[in-house]
């Protein structure tokens, strides 16, 4: 799945695998209409899942896994979040949100890229950069997934999250507008 398409994490999307004879609840989180990913306390060997929602059911392909089993591992990609989360609110400058993903894909520089962070206007400490980490940890198990999808079955799903949680983004941009945090 590409970097650079407009994933929404602002809500999860609640979904089913099939792992065995047992239906394992997921929360798909950087969703959009070619996929999600997803955190899961187990490793998943299966290369295409079967996933539902409600009665709804499709399939979707494993394209990528890891294990954060490092705290540089997960600082990294706590750090690498924040950036593409700054990336994505560059609409007006689309150079510099080219230059900022293509910073998140490189592994490791932590402390570098806190300091990009600093410079958009966003600083992270390394003691709030731990705490992050502390609570992600409790919130997250270690495994990580990522899911493309390509079924009219989940498109209406996405349809229909972005649909609901319209008020949310809506309500999002206007306090951006006005400075509230």
């Amino acid at each position: 799945m590409s970097r650079v398409e407009t994933r929404h994490s602002h809500i999860s999307i609640g979904l089913r695998f099939l792992r065995g004879a047992a239906w394992e609840h997921i929360e798909a989180l950087g969703w959009h209409e070619g996929g999600f990913n997803f955190f899961y306390a187990h490793d998943i060997d299966l290369p295409t899942l079967e996933i539902k929602r409600g009665l709804t059911r499709f399939s979707g392909e494993v394209m990528w896994s890891s294990v954060n089993t490092s705290d540089e591992v997960a600082m990294g990609t706590l750090v690498n979040e924040l950036i593409y989360q700054r990336a994505q609110s560059l609409s007006s400058d689309p150079a510099l949100r080219e230059r900022l993903i293509k910073l998140i894909r490189i592994p490791g520089m932590v402390s570098q890229k806190q300091k990009v962070l600093a410079s958009l206007g966003h600083p992270l400490t390394d003691v709030a950069l731990v705490e992050m980490l502390e609570k992600k940890r409790l919130k997250q198990p270690l495994f990580h997934f990522g899911v493309r999808v390509d079924a009219p079955e989940w498109r209406e799903i996405v349809k229909s999250a972005l649909s609901v949680s319209s008020a949310v983004v809506a309500l999002e941009k206007w306090s951006d507008a006005i400075g509230v945090k």
